[in-house]
């Protein structure tokens, strides 16, 4: 009997671990997980003197190095900065989409972006309501979809502080996906038709928050494990470089659900001798970037055993490089050298 039970409850363990497989379980219907989904809190933003044009595009010219590492993760993605993530989530085929952005103008021009994916059938279509000729049609769309909500006049002036720099972006992505060979989610059907049909069923949200902050990141994290989805993406950008990886910050990434199909994606511009820039990584900017692509269940191990001040670059510089691509793979069995780990506790003294 005991043997039986056994046997139960280890068919049980695989079956759930197999309905996992995408990224979703089926115990959470649909139309629950879109309510917890849409239930995510998140953290009040301030104005920044990062409130500006040039920080609602990407300037990452170099994406394709990390096409054929996330290319059908599936699962659940979560990022920051703007239709960067777009790209990724497409070679993905992410299921489920948080856009997070400590910058109040990067957050509703990311809420401009997904109305015009659900009234954009095309990619054409879409790039065209940027132009100043479309402004009265673009001012349509976004009174359509957000007029009465708090920050309604700030998506509205959003598109004309953005709409210089996407014109802009546009324009660089046509040079460099020709030049490097590969399609970004605007610049081929698939890739486009992947993100217009997440916005359609309403399975992408842009929201407010800090990686460090209290509340957005944990309320992601939260909502997740009640969808029965996990991450298999989680991407960075260079913010990491910016600060050391602090409790705040371990609280909130260690609380992330993952598996070992996810990745932690970023980028570093720093230590350029030792992580060299991608050829090719600064068309459209006078700072290039080194990629990064790291297993994500080993940064959360990092998290819990790194020692107080930790930076992104001490484990970076752990990782396989190939300095002629500018690329840096961490896999999951890269060693933690101990001179990065907390100390250990002392041993309480024996009774005497």
């Amino acid at each position: 009997m005991i043997r039986t039970m056994k046997k139960v409850l280890i068919l049980a363990t695989m079956l759930s671990l197999l309905s996992c497989q995408g990224g979703e379980t089926q115990s959470v219907s649909p139309e629950k997980q879109k309510e917890l989904f849409n239930q995510t809190n998140q953290e009040d933003l301030k104005p920044t003197i990062w409130d500006t044009g040039d920080t609602t595009i990407t300037n990452e010219d170099r994406l394709d190095l990390f096409e054929p590492h996330v290319k059908d993760r599936g699962g659940a993605y979560v990022g920051v900065g703007s239709t960067q993530n777009f790209t990724l989530a497409a070679w993905a085929k992410s299921e489920w989409i948080w856009l997070m952005d400590f910058t109040r103008v990067v957050v509703a021009t990311n809420k401009i972006h997904i109305a015009f994916l659900q009234e954009c059938p095309t990619p054409a279509e879409f790039r065209k309501l940027w132009e100043p000729g479309s402004k009265a049609k673009a001012l349509e769309v976004i009174k359509k979809h957000y007029e009465g909500q708090p920050d309604y006049d700030l998506i509205r002036k959003a598109w004309s502080i953005s709409g210089p720099f996407q014109r802009r972006r546009f324009r660089y992505d046509d040079v460099i996906h020709k030049k490097f060979n590969f399609h970004g989610w605007l610049n081929s059907k698939e890739t486009y038709d992947h993100i217009r049909g997440l916005a359609l069923k309403g399975r992408i949200q842009a929201v407010r928050g800090d990686l460090k902050g209290p509340t957005t990141v944990k309320s992601i994290a939260e909502q997740a494990r009640k969808m029965g989805i996990v991450f298999r993406m989680v991407y960075y950008s260079n913010a990491e470089e910016y600060f050391p990886l602090a409790d705040d910050f371990r609280s909130n990434w260690t609380a992330i659900p993952v598996d070992e199909k996810s990745l932690i994606v970023r980028t570093i511009s720093v230590y350029r001798g030792q992580l060299p820039w991608a050829p090719g990584s600064e068309l459209s900017t006078d700072r290039g970037f080194h990629y990064v692509l790291q297993n994500a269940p080993h940064f959360q191990k990092w998290l819990e055993v790194g020692k107080e001040g930790l930076r992104i670059e001490d484990i970076v510089r752990t990782g396989n490089t190939d300095k002629e691509k500018g690329i840096t793979l961490i896999e999951a069995g890269t060693p933690i050298p101990e001179e990065f780990k907390a100390p250990k506790p002392a041993e309480p003294a024996a009774a005497q």
